[in-house]
């Protein structure tokens, strides 16, 4: 297994700088084990510090080396949480969310970006686009809205409510729906169709998440459904990312090689190269040579492989990670069409870092940006996301079903396969905020263990 991790966190520990009253190095150990790991792993190890001040906290020790840019990498004493947000099962009722708000207001909402076949929710008749405002009869907040959906409860009261767009605001509509919760592990692969328009046979896929799945049954998930397109005889593809934040590198290479054009496929051409710190760079190379998988990963020959020329991806702010780098990585090598909105811009990788290997042991876990991520053609200054070439508004409050060839993304990409047309959405702006979801963060991105 590759030992790097595709993406970031948000920074989401506080750092306190303050000495000791005595100038004593209580910190002194762990402090070392921060010093000597980032010196090895960390991206800009430049910056890391030769002697270590034992009198600083460890946070603020480890905040104090962080490149200006990066905003991503973090300390945590708190792994088990951490741990419990990168399992590849969820406990949850079947909603994906988004939370969201109105700029002039500070209650908080849950759009369903869409709800997972057979769950809970989809039984209870829970739909995409559908608002809760209330989680156990508890009205959301900016302080409780992620514990209350994350919840680990055997079962869940939602009160709906709905959105009234002439007056732009929401109001409950004395409707509460209860559905189950259980821990679950989630078929990414959330719908697929052929869509036969204007004399095409158009595959679409909709994909929620790069995971493998026990036994890689995800991976080959992905590829039953591309086998049957190619069955179909599909002229063009649709793949649709607009909620995918990452995830398997593995995940994302193996479908990498079914969309590629065959020639780049055969002929094994670059998909990704990954630049580390001087260090890990020599390495590498010392032990692995400079063709190593850890620096370079050419496409290889793939019986699912569509035989494609064009690709095209619905994309939105929420697209990031190893979503961003599968696009990137095929850019140079075929006609990628990027349908909808600036993608959220994750160019880096990570690796996790504990302290129960440090000597002593420690109950620290360290997350520090290990590598840079560019395609064949070295573009990899992704950092203000990859920009679509056909804007659409992905508006959940007019939400069409997925797959529904009415919604602003599919419609737009359908129309510009069999006419030409680049058209543009109706709606030019989204009328509410979102908010942070740290958990689709988190599980957005593969992490190893040092």
């Amino acid at each position: 297994m590759r030992k790097l991790a595709v993406g970031f966190f948000l920074v989401c520990t506080a750092f306190i700088s303050a000495c000791t009253p005595d100038g004593s190095n209580e910190f002194e150990e762990v402090n070392s084990w921060i010093r000597d790991n980032m010196e090895e792993n960390y991206l800009w190890n430049e910056r890391v510090p030769k002697k270590v001040d034992g009198s600083i906290p460890s946070g603020a020790f480890f905040g104090s080396m962080l490149d200006p840019n990066d905003y991503y990498s973090f300390i945590t004493n708190s792994p088990d949480i951490l741990e419990s947000d990168l399992d590849e099962t969820l406990y949850t009722s079947g909603v994906s969310p988004v939370f969201g708000r109105f700029s002039s207001s500070s209650g908080i909402f849950i759009l369903a970006q869409f709800v997972y076949p057979r769950t809970s929710a989809d039984t209870a008749g829970l739909k995409r686009g559908d608002i809760i405002l209330a989680i156990d009869g508890q009205p959301l907040s900016t302080s409780n809205y992620q514990s209350l959906f994350y919840s680990e409860s055997d079962s869940v009261e939602y009160t709906l409510g709905e959105y009234d767009a002439s007056q732009n605001l929401i109001t409950e509509i004395e409707e509460t729906v209860t559905v189950a919760q259980r821990e679950m592990e989630l078929n990414p692969v959330i719908y697929n169709d052929v869509i036969e328009q204007g004399g095409k046979k158009i595959g679409y896929m909709f994909y929620s998440e790069f995971f493998e799945g026990e036994n890689n049954k995800y991976i080959d998930s992905v590829d039953v459904v591309l086998q049957d397109m190619k069955m179909a005889g599909i002229t063009d593809l649709i793949v649709d990312l607009r909620y995918n934040p990452g995830g398997s590198f593995s995940a994302a290479e193996n479908l990498a090689n079914g969309l590629v054009s065959t020639s780049a496929a055969q002929n094994e051409e670059v998909f990704v190269r990954f630049t580390y710190n001087d260090i890990i760079e020599q390495q590498i190379i010392d032990e692995e040579g400079a063709d190593s998988e850890r620096l370079v990963v050419n496409f290889s020959n793939d019986p699912e492989n569509l035989g494609l020329q064009k690709i095209y991806f619905l994309v939105t702010g929420e697209t990031s990670s190893t979503s961003e780098l599968l696009i990137n990585g095929l850019i140079p090598h075929m006609d990628v069409e990027i349908i909808g909105e600036e993608t959220s811009g994750e160019l880096f990788g990570t690796t996790m870092i504990s302290g129960e290997s440090a000597t002593p042991p420690n109950t620290y876990l360290m997350v520090p940006i290990t590598l840079k991520y560019e395609n064949s053609e070295g573009e990899t200054d992704l950092a203000l996301g990859l920009q679509p070439d056909i804007e659409a508004i992905d508006d959940l409050f007019e939400a069409f079903p997925i797959g529904d060839i009415e919604d602003p993304l599919l419609g737009a990409a359908i129309q510009s396969i069999t006419s030409g047309a680049k058209s543009v959405s109706s709606s030019s702006f989204k009328v509410y905020e979102s908010l942070i979801n740290l958990r689709a963060k988190k599980r957005g991105k593969i992490l190893f263990r040092d």
